[in-house]
């Protein structure tokens, strides 16, 4: 699938960031040998495209040298995997703006994801206000201004399973808030 070499580098995964921040683009190459076919295993778990999940890998590590200037990490694995999901979820996202133009895509099965895309932002920022404190925060910290769970934890003070709960639950709410505003308005 993606060439590798047959005997892995003895550095430890912050030693080849430090170097690759460095410079050293050889780094790079050690970092792809760990970490691109778990990227790629990624990819086709959102993606579910062998090609574009090779893309999204390769794209990922193209851009690895910035991105790893722009703030320090700290646990590379973790890092570089909310990296790769989060670029697939962007990817997704864009094609469900596209294809929820297609009229036959809107006659499909409706779930939470197209009733949320189907919604207009007003709408939905309107049904965000209806949801409870608890929901409202976490909905807006997670979606709106991009924070992780464990970030949402610490500025909210809930717990990140407590985050995660008020998520699923303000999702389900807005789905249904969202539809009773499609059949009355």
């Amino acid at each position: 699938m993606f060439l590798r070499r047959k005997q892995p580098h003895a550095a430890s995964d912050a030693e080849l960031v430090t170097a690759l921040c460095d410079g050293h683009r050889s780094a790079l190459g050690h970092l792809w040998d760990r970490y691109a076919q778990l990227l790629y295993g990624v990819g086709m778990k959102y993606l579910k495209d062998p090609d574009r999940s090779k893309d999204m890998v390769v794209e990922l590590f193209t851009a690895l040298p910035e991105l790893l200037g722009k703030k320090p990490v700290e646990r590379f694995r973790p890092w570089v995997h909310t990296v790769m999901r989060n670029r697939c979820l962007m990817l997704l996202r864009s094609d469900h703006r596209i294809q929820s133009t297609v009229p036959e895509q809107m006659e499909a099965e409706v779930d939470d994801d197209a009733v949320l895309l189907e919604s207009s932002l007003q709408q939905l920022e309107e049904a965000i206000t209806h949801l409870n404190e608890a929901q409202h925060t976490c909905i807006r910290l997670f979606y709106l201004e991009r924070h992780t769970y464990h970030q949402c934890a610490e500025r909210t003070g809930f717990s990140t399973e407590q985050v995660r709960s008020h998520l699923q639950n303000g999702r389900r709410n807005l789905k249904l808030l969202l539809e009773r505003m499609r059949k009355t308005g």
